[in-house]
């Protein structure tokens, strides 16, 4: 610091006094100076900060503040006269950035997290008013917040576009009073986001999966392709599926893209099976990395493979042989197709005596496969169809799973979310271990039952539709006699809407005595069984019970389209002598309520009259 002096007296002494503040007020000192003037009233005197000369009167005499230093200079004689200059100077020091994460050479995929954690000090400690920043791979800025004193954070999600190889990280700072610092670069490698085939399914030509084809089949290939980390589904391109006979020769290269309405790649054109096929266990593959999302994400790593047969039989190269059974046994077939109907989903209201009743629990108890999951996907979406509110509990299946498996039966939902007619609260990405779910702990039931009271009271009173799938997660989490109570009581909440609480449960998947529970709680019960014999699947459903309804607890055959949902294999003559009693019995409730019948008066008693007792 230096003080001049020009005007002055000549040849004279000035006496003054340094006095520096330190910033906010965090120090002040004094040193006491002269200037002597030359025979032109000219002086100057030079003054060092900090120096041993100076006399502390609060805090200490070093330039341990980062800030401005305030300078005020007072002349004590030859009069005092008080301040006489005033100027400042700023203290800055190069801020000290260590980055705590990621450590150097951390390998991270696309779709997953890196976290960038850097701690900030300057001479004072940590720097907690520092504005802190690096880059992304595509070199785009990013502000760490900070989280405690001195250390700021970025949680960086890696995109599938984000180039594959070497992310150099470097985490600058700097501050309101010109501190900065700079990290050392600390390295990380960014790897391919792999590529899974997910769901590979063989359709036929009506559409439907299958696993067993014959001649004049068309064998169609189904798939989704899922990214290995996140949730994400590749939704565009196309991919070659290779479809190979049981002696591995490759027949045909199937080409699929993306269906919209099927949320998955579906190979339209596919390979028609021929009388000159061998028959046996065929192969739809697909190859190792043969996908490529366009952004250097492959797979799938190994072959992906699902496998299929095709039957033929020896009578197809014998056509006239074929002709002369199929003349013989014509009229056998022709009567049993006649006595074949395929009815529609109304014939469960046959079977249940009407429709669900009102404000009941409905239990859908069967083996796994048999089909309770679409059931009661087509139960809630006839409640949607009603203008009902409704809630589905997924414990089975991701919410665009459903909502995908749904849209293949022609069931849409779409509309019913948008005006929030239906919620899907999602306890499934828990249990899968995502942890993005609405239900982060399944097993946390009185979490699941704050938000169905919540959804509830958003009905105002109106009925309430809820659907549970399935019940067996709730009964692995938690114990036995918590899980009939969590059920009983959230049976109840709906029920008292006027509304269905629909559940489904697995046999064998849950203790035999809290299904037993299970069975006399619920309202009404619908079960299902299936029976797998020589390839093929054949379904079953009954109506055991249905309170007040006067119900069919036969076992009907049943299959699952793909237009229609559940359709019934029904006996036509069975359903001709239903409709002729039905028919006989209103007419006999008609004749019996003709105007100007009478029945005849009863005939007087002979006797003497009863005596009174």
């Amino acid at each position: 610091m230096t003080l001049a002096v020009s005007g002055g007296t000549r040849n004279s002494a000035y006496g003054v006094i340094f006095d520096v503040v330190k910033p906010n007020g965090t120090g002040s000192a004094t040193v006491p100076r002269t200037v002597t003037t030359d025979n032109r009233g000219n002086g100057a005197v030079t003054q060092f900060y900090p120096d041993p000369s100076f006399t502390a009167a609060s805090g200490t005499v070093a330039t341990d503040v980062g800030g401005v230093y305030n300078v005020y200079v007072n002349q004590t004689s030859p009069i005092n006269i008080g301040t006489v200059a005033t100027g400042t100077f700023t203290v800055s020091s190069k801020l000290n950035v260590v980055i705590s994460e990621p450590v150097q050479g951390n390998v991270v995929q696309r779709g997953q997290t890196a976290t960038i954690i850097a701690t900030v000090t300057a001479l004072s400690g940590p720097d907690n008013a520092a504005t802190v920043y690096t880059s992304n791979p595509l070199n785009a800025p990013l502000t760490l917040q900070q989280t405690s004193p001195g250390v700021y954070t970025y949680n960086y999600l890696v995109t599938s576009s984000d180039p594959i190889g070497t992310w150099t990280i470097v985490v600058q700072a700097s501050d309101s009073i010109g501190n900065s610092g700079m990290s050392s670069p600390v390295n990380i490698t960014i790897a391919k986001n792999d590529l899974i085939v997910d769901s590979l399914v063989a359709y036929d030509s009506k559409g439907d999966p299958s696993t067993s084809f014959s001649p004049g089949d068309t064998i169609h290939a189904f798939f989704r392709i899922k990214y290995s980390v996140g949730t994400s589904y590749l939704t565009s391109g196309q991919y070659a599926i290779g479809l190979r006979n049981p002696s591995g020769a490759l027949i045909a290269n199937l080409t699929a893209a993306y269906d919209t309405s099927r949320f998955g790649f579906y190979t339209s054109t596919g390979y028609p099976v021929s009388t000159f096929d061998p028959g046996g266990t065929w192969t739809l593959a697909v190859s190792p990395n043969s996908i490529n999302d366009g952004s250097g994400n492959t797979g799938p790593d190994l072959v992906t493979s699902v496998p299929l047969r095709v039957v033929t039989s020896p009578l197809s190269y014998w056509p006239f042989v074929v002709a002369g059974i199929v003349a013989v046994l014509g009229g056998i077939v022709t009567v049993k197709r006649f006595d074949t109907s395929l009815e529609g989903f109304q014939h469960l209201e046959q079977m249940m005596g009407g429709p669900l009743p009102r404000g009941s629990s409905i239990l859908l108890l069967g083996d796994a496969g048999s089909g309770k999951t679409i059931l009661s996907y087509q139960l809630l979406h006839d409640e949607l169809e009603s203008a009902r509110l409704c809630a589905l509990l997924s414990y089975d299946a991701f919410p665009e799973d459903v909502q995908a498996r749904m849209t293949e039966f022609g069931w849409d939902i779409i509309s019913h979310l948008r005006k929030g007619r239906l919620k899907i609260i999602d306890c499934y990405s828990g249990l899968a271990g995502q942890g993005e779910g609405a239900i982060k702990d399944p097993s946390d039931l009185t979490e699941l039952n704050i938000q169905i009271t919540a959804f509830i009271a958003k009905a105002k009173g109106g009925p309430v539709t809820v659907v549970l799938d399935s019940l067996t997660p709730i009964f692995n989490g938690v114990d036995e006699k918590q899980a009939i109570n969590f059920i009983q009581t959230l049976g109840a909440k709906v029920k008292k809407t006027g509304g269905l609480f629909i559940e489904t449960a697995s046999k064998g998947a849950i203790p035999d005595d809290a299904a037993a529970k299970l069975r006399t709680m619920a309202d009404g019960v619908i079960e299902l069984g299936i029976v797998r014999s020589r390839g093929k699947s054949h379904r079953f459903l009954s109506v055991p019970k249905m309170e007040r309804r006067r119900i069919s607890s036969d076992s009907v055959s049943f299959q699952i389209d793909r237009t229609r949902g559940f359709v019934f294999r029904v006996s036509r003559f069975s359903l001709l002598k239903k409709r002729v009693f039905d028919l006989l019995a209103q007419h006999h409730i008609l004749r019996s309520t003709e105007p100007g019948e009478r029945k005849p008066a009863p005939q007087p008693s002979k006797g003497p009259p009863n005596r009174l007792r």
